[in-house]
């Protein structure tokens, strides 16, 4: 009778033990372990190996399961005859079922879904001893399964979408603010935007003759609502380089009237209008810029964008005191309207 007994409490320890940590390993993600590598807790690397190599370690786990469920069922339905004879022997089976299937594999289940993270990382190395000792055997079903497409890896990173639709359960319960929400879903549409649909369009982009000197060009220079200016030779198709305002109005103050933009000039990045919003705010951070000057697909000059058009994108839009119009490629529009409702008028 002892012997049934603790063959009876090894079957469901062994299953309460697969079953808990195969349901842990399932359900903690990955952002719970990167957090858990992060702290420097014990067990959290070997978690991210197993997690990692999940379709390994689960096969491991089922194995194991398998293995103490079968082989210790044979043994206790053995002992069981010579206990309880051939007649009590199938009442005994039914209860230990039943007994299982609610210790072994509900409750367990629970438990490891419920303390996934914690759970996880303190069978981590159990887990990785199951890999090890069963190695030939994981190596074994793999081969089996792989003409049915069933052998490689699962996929345990969070794509783009899931990661929105994170945020939104996230603000809906309150973890992080609307704002918050709202600017990761917009991080993401930086790769659908064009340069072309956030540049300030040519026709109301603020730009001066190369050849002009300080002096003439000071009234314009007084009324400048920007900080960095282009600078063309023959039209705005040729630009040379850009200038910053700060430097010319330094160099009138000190009686340096006479030169000419052009000495003043810095080069300037030229862009093209198809480019992303994402991979051009890359280009300027690596490079340091602030402004290029974006082109067309015969090389004219469309527009330019600077690094607040694009961080627009993201908080919404800046204004300073200084800025006369919130949105210059509104006030393209409305020139460009304008000049054909003059044309159809003259005509």
């Amino acid at each position: 009778m002892t012997l049934l007994i603790i063959l009876s409490l090894l079957i469901m320890l062994l299953s309460f033990l697969a079953s808990s940590t195969e349901a842990s390993l399932f359900s903690v993600s990955q952002i719970q372990i990167e957090q858990q590598v992060e702290r420097g807790k014990p067990g959290a690397e070997i978690l991210q190996s197993n997690k990692e190599n999940i379709q390994e370690s689960i096969v491991a786990i089922v194995i194991l399961n398998n293995m103490a469920n079968i082989a210790g069922s044979i043994a206790v339905g053995a002992v069981a005859v010579d206990v309880f004879g051939d007649i009590w022997v199938g009442l005994f089976s039914a209860i230990l079922t039943f007994i299982i299937i609610v210790l072994g594999e509900v409750v367990p289940k629970t438990i490891g879904e419920r303390h996934a993270a914690e759970y996880a990382r303190h069978t981590a190395r159990m887990v990785l001893f199951l890999r090890i000792v069963f190695k030939p055997l994981i190596l074994l079903i793999n081969l089996l399964i792989k003409p049915f497409g069933l052998h490689t890896e699962l996929k345990t990173e969070p794509d783009e979408e899931e990661i929105k639709i994170l945020a939104r359960l996230s603000r809906r319960h309150g973890n992080i603010l609307e704002s918050e929400s709202r600017l990761i879903r917009r991080v993401f549409q930086l790769d659908d935007i064009l340069a072309r649909d956030i540049m300030t369009p040519r026709t109301v982009v603020f730009a001066l003759r190369a050849s002009l000197r300080l002096d003439e060009a000071a009234r314009d220079l007084y009324r400048a609502s920007v900080s960095r200016i282009p600078i063309y030779g023959e039209d705005l198709d040729d630009i040379i380089g850009i200038v910053h305002i700060r430097d010319l109005l330094v160099a009138l103050a000190r009686g340096r009237g006479q030169k000419t933009l052009a000495e003043f000039a810095d080069e300037v990045s030229f862009i093209p209008d198809t480019i992303s919003a994402n991979r051009l705010l890359d280009s300027l951070m690596k490079n340091r810029e602030h402004i290029a000057i974006v082109v067309d697909e015969y090389g004219g000059t469309a527009g330019v964008i600077t690094l607040e058009d694009i961080l627009e994108q993201l908080v919404g839009e800046i204004v300073d005191e200084h800025d006369r119009d919130v949105d210059l490629r509104v006030r393209a529009r409305m020139l460009r309207e304008l000049r054909h409702g003059k044309g159809e008028y003259e005509t």
